[in-house]
């Protein structure tokens, strides 16, 4: 007698379901509680019965659950930067990479949607209807609990605005970040994904970031760059601990503060000389 249990589906999650039985329309696979139509055009050929299928899942417009190989801009529980391609009176509607839109109903909307415009949502099943919406309102799904990370950790982070220190940012689909625009080598673009390094958690639950790891692995990562750039410049490069910030930024895309904890590392080391406005490779 089989004894296994019997498989789950996940809705809005990829996820692998075995093949129950193959019909002229597809393939019906095995969601547990009920069976999921996998369409005959994402069936991958000499598919058999039992074959595990990578697989999204989602409803129609009909509210059936539909199984499909492509891969969508953003799963339940992640942040994405999708566009807006149409509105209607019962909401707006985001491309997804699938051939369905994603919803966003008009509560779940910080200002009124426009088609043709980008926004940052968060994507959930709905409690009430059971389908899978999206959000712009991102404070009201993200962790209210304390974030975890250790400082100096590497982590995700998608950008949602930019602000008076730099850019306010999503990690890893969970928690408020503010990244640091000193540390940044240029301008970030909102819905951009970024890798930063975290510095401290605050109080508030927010995580403050950087673009460079902190202490001296941030100075060793960033030593073999500056001397490349002074290579470039023929051997001397015009920066010392005496230059103006926005220069510093301009010409090597690091702080001051960490340029000056750079050109000490490479002074003790012996690898370069060192004036107010200059640098030398020994």
């Amino acid at each position: 007698m089989d004894t296994q249990p019997l498989s789950t589906y996940q809705l809005g999650r990829v996820q692998s379901l075995p093949i129950l039985r193959l019909v002229s329309i597809g393939a019906y696979l095995d969601g547990g509680i009920q069976d999921i139509l996998l369409p005959l055009r994402y069936l991958p050929a000499g598919s058999q019965v039992r074959d595990e299928v990578s697989v999204f899942v989602y409803q129609d417009n009909e509210g059936r659950l539909i199984a499909t190989t492509l891969t969508p801009l953003a799963q339940v529980g992640e942040v994405a930067y999708l566009r807006c391609s149409t509105v209607t009176e019962a909401g707006a509607f985001l491309e997804w990479g699938i051939h369905k839109d994603l919803f966003v109903p008009f509560r779940e909307q910080a200002s009124k949607m426009l088609e043709g415009y980008s926004y940052v949502v968060y994507l959930y099943v709905d409690a009430l209807s059971g389908k899978i919406v999206g959000s712009a309102r991102l404070s009201k799904h993200l962790s209210n609990t304390p974030a975890d990370y250790a400082p100096g950790s590497r982590v995700s982070c998608l950008v949602t605005e930019q602000h008076e220190l730099g850019y306010r940012c999503v990690i890893e689909d969970r928690h408020w970040g503010l990244l640091y625009s000193d540390t940044a080598p240029r301008m970030l673009q909102r819905g951009e994904r970024v890798e930063a390094y975290v510095i401290r958690l605050r109080e508030d639950n927010k995580v403050d970031l950087s673009f460079t790891p902190v202490g001296y692995q941030k100075v060793d990562s960033e030593q073999a760059r500056l001397l490349a750039l002074i290579d470039q410049h023929g051997g001397r490069l015009s920066l010392g601990d005496k230059s103006p910030a926005e220069e510093v930024m301009r010409l090597t895309g690091m702080s001051k503060k960490t340029f000056k904890m750079v050109l000490g590392a490479l002074y003790k080391a012996g690898l370069v000389t060192l004036a107010p406005t200059e640098v030398r490779k020994r």
